[in-house]
C-alpha cells in the first residue's frame, strides 16, 4: 500500500495562484473576501494585522467554507435560520440570537451534525 502525503497549505495556495508566495498570498485573501461577501462574513477581523497574517490553512478553509455555504444555503441568516429549523428551534429568539454571534465556519460545523442527525427527531437541549 502506497501512502500519499497530502500537500501542504503553502504548496496548494503556490499551485492555485502562482510561485510567488506574496502574490499568491494575496490573491488567496482576495478569494476569501470575494467568496464571503456580505452576506457571510462576520466582522471580528484585527484590523490592524488584517487577513494578510492569517495562515493559509485557514484561508483555504475559510474559502472552502463560505463557497459552500453560498452554494448549499445561501446566507449567514438563511444558515441560522436553517439551524434554528433544523433543532425545532426557530421561534426561539435568544437561541437564533446566541448563533449569530458564532463564526460562519462554526455555524457550518454545526450546520452539518444537526442535518446528519436522525431526520424525524429535534436534537434535545
Amino acid at each position: 500500500m502506497v501512502h500519499l502525503m497530502s500537500k501542504s497549505p503553502l504548496s496548494i495556495v503556490k499551485a492555485r495562484f502562482g510561485d510567488d508566495p506574496k502574490k499568491a498570498k494575496e490573491k488567496l485573501v482576495a478569494a476569501v473576501k470575494k467568496v464571503a461577501g456580505k452576506d457571510l462574513w462576520l466582522e471580528r477581523l484585527n484590523e490592524d494585522k488584517g487577513l494578510q497574517h492569517v495562515s493559509n490553512r485557514k484561508l483555504l478553509h475559510l474559502e472552502q467554507v463560505f463557497a459552500a455555504v453560498s452554494k448549499q444555503v445561501g446566507s449567514r441568516e438563511k444558515l441560522i435560520g436553517e439551524i434554528a429549523k433544523l433543532q425545532g428551534r426557530s421561534k426561539d429568539e435568544s437561541y437564533i440570537a446566541r448563533l449569530g454571534t458564532e463564526s460562519t465556519p462554526s455555524l457550518w460545523d454545526r450546520f452539518q451534525a444537526v442535518q446528519s442527525a436522525d431526520p424525524g427527531k429535534p436534537e434535545s437541549n
